[in-house]
């Protein structure tokens, strides 16, 4: 018989051995690249709170496997300037596996190039721009239709819909917005709308001239391509120097944080998105409260897809991962995100729900294969309605 005192020992060793595999469980790091300050911090925080929400639910299965899952955020502030240092230093992290992110195309642009030679796979919730799918990368996705996309459903809606006489286009000057009113120029042509005038305006000078422009040209339309900021201060412009014309942008108007800074202004204003109210959703009611009484605000469609992009990640590590606290190779996750295949869900049972905005699944250019693209109005009180919906392929997007 086991003395009492052998018994002690044993347990004693039982415990140090668990603590020991507690202590030496391998760390898996995904990382989010967002605004986290400056102005587009409102819609840098919905990357990072929708993906750290999915790392939470998931952390218990990754510990079962041996792993502890933990999220590291990176503030880019929106600058492609400060992306370079940001890519280095999630590089030398070798923890990180993958990447949500970036917000902004310019950004993606560059931290994709940074990480294209280590295969560090990435998921973009709302890059847009086309050429980040062009550039044969075997790295980079993205869950959010691209600006091409965009394109063929505001063109479209401004010449069935509003039956617009000329357009008025101006582009905030960044990637996002060059590539997103190009797109817009292209289809235009096709549907035969004429085109008033083309520019360019980010600054309070630029926007205080081009509003003078528009206001000359007499354009019953203007379609803004740019981020929230910049696209409030226009629109206010606009109609302080008694500019009626019908307002319309793409999805980078689709944020809280547009009409809090464009104020009575945003009534009427139409927009383009890929992303969308969290009430287009069938299954996202449970997602709501949850992000609700994680951070006592609604979420916007942005945390919905950066919610997305991070299981789509993980669901990818874990097939990569092969357990006992060995970590997959950065090129094997690579590899495994273009295998993903997350079907669409339509229940609020958050236990067999991987997915809010529909199937997830990625094209050999990183494109999901079905995405959609929503035309949005706020109406006299401010409040979003949707005017259409258009589903867009992969395939016809080549």
């Amino acid at each position: 018989m086991q003395s009492s005192r052998g018994k002690r020992l044993k347990q004693v060793a039982l415990s140090a051995l668990l603590l020991a595999g507690v202590a030496n469980a391998a760390t898996i790091k995904i990382a989010t690249v967002s605004p986290l300050s400056g102005s587009l911090t409102p819609m840098g925080s919905e990357v990072k709170r929708g993906a750290e929400l999915a790392v939470q639910e998931q952390a218990g299965a990754f510990k079962a496997l041996g792993y502890d899952l933990v999220l590291a955020p990176y503030d880019d502030q929106a600058s492609a300037t400060l992306a370079p240092q940001i890519a280095k230093s999630v590089l030398a992290d070798k923890s990180v596996l993958g990447v949500v992110g970036a917000l902004n195309s310019s950004v993606s642009n560059v931290v994709a190039q940074a990480f294209a030679p280590a295969r560090l796979t990435m998921i973009s919730p709302a890059s847009t721009n086309d050429q980040l799918t062009q550039n044969a990368w075997t790295h980079f996705n993205r869950v959010v239709a691209p600006d091409a996309a965009q394109g063929v459903a505001a063109a479209g809606y401004i010449a069935d819909e509003l039956k617009a006489a000329s357009v008025f286009v101006i582009s905030d000057n960044t990637a996002y917005g060059n590539g997103l009113t190009r797109a817009l120029l292209d289809n235009l042509k096709k549907h035969k709308v004429p085109v008033a005038a083309y520019a360019g305006a980010s600054t309070a000078a630029q926007i205080a001239e081009v509003v003078k422009r528009v206001k000359a040209s007499g354009a019953d339309m203007v379609y803004f391509g740019g981020t929230d900021d910049t696209g409030s201060q226009l629109v206010k412009a606009l109609r302080a120097a008694g500019v009626t014309a019908t307002f319309m942008g793409g999805d980078g108007l689709d944020s809280p944080s547009f009409l809090q800074r464009a104020g009575i202004a945003g009534a009427g204003v139409v927009y383009s998105t890929v992303f969308g109210p969290v009430s287009a959703f069938s299954n996202a009611l449970d997602f709501n409260d949850r992000y609700q009484a994680a951070y006592k605000t609604k979420p916007s469609g942005v945390a919905l897809y950066a919610y997305d992009a991070t299981n789509a990640l993980l669901a990818a590590i874990k097939a990569a991962a092969t357990g006992n606290r060995a970590l997959p190779t950065r090129a094997q996750v690579s590899a495994a995100v273009r295998k993903v295949n997350l079907p669409a869900c339509f229940t609020a049972d958050k236990s067999r729900c991987a997915t809010i905005t529909g199937a997830v699944a990625f094209s050999d250019t990183g494109e999901r294969l079905n995405s959609r693209v929503l035309i949005m109005r706020f109406d006299d009180v401010l409040q979003p309605q949707v005017a259409k919906v258009q589903t867009v392929s992969a395939e016809s997007l080549k």
